[in-house]
C-alpha cells in the first residue's frame, strides 16, 4: 500500500520505519525542512515532504500528531487528504479527537497503538516500539466497515495484535493505565524532589536506583502531552485521580492506625493483582 504518515515523531517514525519493513511505500509529511532532512537521513520514510500534497497518492493516511493538532487541525491538512483514503490516527485520547475528525472525513476511524516512551521528535522512533504491541480500534456507528477491515489486516500485518473497543471506554481505561500514572509520577518526583534540604536531596539523588527510575519514568516525558491529556480527558482522569485519593488515604489510615495485618493484606492483594495487568 502507500501509506501516508502525518508527522515524524516517536509514533509516527516508528510506525513508518515498521510499515518499510513490510514493503509498504510510506509517505512522511514533515513539519519543517530541519525535520524533513533528519527524516530522510534516518529513513523514517520512502518520501518526506513539508508539501501535504504527498499525501494524494496515498491509499490510507495515520496522522501521527499531537493531541492538540488533532484536536484543532490544519486547514491545509485537511485539503490535502483524499476522500478515498482510509484515514486513522494514533491519539492517546479518542473521543475529542473522533467527534472533530469524522465530520471532517467520511472514512476515518480512531485508533491508538500502545506503545511509547518518554521521547519525543523525529530522532525518536524506532521500529521495534511496535514489537507485539497492541493497537486499539474505536469504531462508532459512523465507521466505515470496509476502513475497520482495512485497518486491522494492515496493523495484523505488521505484528500488531487488533483491540476493538468504543472510543468511550477507551478514555476511561486509558485515564486509568495510561494518563493517571504521568501525573502520580509527578507528584512523586516532586515529593522526592526535597529542595529545602539540599544535603538530603543530595543523598536521594545519588542512591536512587532502578525502582525509582521505573516508577517515575511517565513523569519525566513530553509535559505538553500531560497538559493535553488532560484538557481532554478531563472527566474520566478527575474520576481516576479520586479513586486513588481514596486508595491512599486507605493506606495512610491503616499506618496511622498501625493496622499492620490490614496494610500487608492491602499490599498481598496488590501485588496478586499486578500479575493481570502485566502479563
Amino acid at each position: 500500500m502507500n501509506i501516508g504518515i502525518v508527522g515524524l515523531g516517536l509514533i509516527g517514525g516508528s510506525i513508518g520505519l515498521k510499515l518499510q519493513k513490510y514493503n509498504h511505500i510510506v509517505y512522511g509529511l514533515a513539519n519543517n525542512e530541519t525535520n524533513k532532512q533528519k527524516a530522510l537521513e534516518r529513513k523514517l520514510a520512502n518520501h518526506v515532504s513539508c508539501d501535504p500534497g504527498i499525501l494524494n497518492e496515498c491509499n490510507l493516511i495515520i496522522l501521527a500528531l499531537p493531541i492538540r493538532d488533532l484536536t484543532n487541525p490544519s486547514e491545509e491538512i485537511i485539503k490535502a487528504i483524499p476522500k478515498d483514503s482510509i484515514l486513522t490516527d494514533v491519539g492517546s485520547i479518542k473521543e475529542p479527537i473522533i467527534s472533530i475528525w469524522e465530520k471532517l472525513h467520511p472514512l476515518f476511524i480512531g485508533s491508538h497503538p500502545m506503545a511509547g516512551t518518554e521521547e519525543k521528535g523525529v530522532n525518536a522512533g524506532y521500529e521495534e516500539l511496535l514489537k507485539d504491541a497492541k493497537w486499539i480500534i474505536t469504531p462508532t456507528a459512523k465507521t466505515n466497515k470496509n476502513a475497520i477491515s482495512e485497518l486491522s489486516k494492515l496493523i495484523n500485518s505488521i505484528g500488531c495484535e487488533v483491540c476493538i473497543t468504543s472510543p468511550k471506554e477507551h478514555d476511561q481505561v486509558l485515564s486509568l493505565i495510561s494518563h493517571l500514572p504521568i501525573f502520580l509520577a509527578a507528584c512523586l518526583i516532586e515529593t522526592a524532589d526535597i529542595k529545602e534540604n539540599p544535603s538530603l536531596l543530595n543523598l536521594a539523588h545519588q542512591l536512587a536506583s532502578s525502582g525509582f527510575a521505573d516508577t517515575s519514568r511517565v513523569g519525566g516525558g513530553n509535559p505538553q502531552l500531560g497538559l493535553d491529556l488532560a484538557i481532554n480527558n478531563q472527566i474520566y482522569l478527575l474520576q481516576a485521580i479520586q479513586s486513588f485519593r481514596q486508595n491512599i488515604t486507605s493506606i495512610e489510615n491503616l499506618i496511622i492506625k498501625k493496622d499492620w495485618d490490614g496494610l500487608l493484606k492491602k499490599l498481598n492483594n496488590s501485588k496478586e493483582s499486578r500479575i493481570d495487568f502485566c502479563n
